[in-house]
């Protein structure tokens, strides 16, 4: 069996105030915790099965590159960049850009599981990785830090991964994802929990 811990304790403060149900997913590692927890965000997304989905990327300065990637994939993306101004360095010189944000559509499981094979690297470099159920779900930033601006809408639905791709939060304000006994309830077969929240749980 799969170990894997839930919470719902964090720092959730980005829109904890806008009445969405929030937990944090992460898969205890074996062998590669980047590759582990990319295949749980994979079987639980499989598992709930809503497509299609919105792959929500921020790009730095490599704005070209990513966008080859996903012209190469030949599946919709728009797009758009943020107001804020960032600042890299290269020969010597600075220079300033506005931050790339791209939304890729996956209408299945098997696009869904392409997509992120060809850009999962970007969430483990710790740009902005997100996967929202609609797609009226935005980025905004501040302070040089990119988070989802999620709206009260119903039935919506949005994650992005942790740190260097450790686990993935997720935030959520459909009626059959409100409680950490649902949440649990979604889990992929072959997960077992053994810790909620700091609680460890006998085996």
């Amino acid at each position: 069996m799969k170990e894997v811990w839930i919470s719902e304790e964090g720092d959730f403060s980005e829109i904890e105030n806008d009445g969405f149900y929030h937990f944090y997913l992460y898969k205890f590692e074996e062998v590669d915790y980047q590759e582990e927890n990319k295949q749980l965000l994979l079987d639980f997304l499989g598992k709930l099965d809503i497509f299609p989905l919105y792959v929500m990327v921020e790009g730095h300065d490599e704005e070209e590159e990513m966008r080859q990637i996903f012209d190469s994939l030949g599946y919709s993306y728009s797009v758009d960049y943020f107001t804020d101004k960032r600042m890299y360095s290269t020969g010597g010189k600075n220079f300033t850009y506005h931050p790339p944000f791209f939304q890729i559509e996956a209408s299945s499981m098997e696009e869904l599981q392409l997509i992120m094979t060809e850009t999962y690297h970007l969430a483990t470099q710790n740009q902005f990785y997100g996967i929202s159920f609609k797609n009226n779900v935005q980025l905004t930033s501040q302070g040089g830090f990119s988070f989802p601006k999620l709206s009260r809408n119903k039935d919506i639905a949005a994650l992005k991964v942790g740190h260097d791709g450790q686990g993935f939060y997720f935030y959520s304000n459909m009626n059959s994802l409100q409680n950490i006994g649902q949440a649990i309830s979604m889990l992929p077969e072959g997960y077992v929990v053994t810790q909620i929240n700091d609680r460890v749980i006998e085996k």
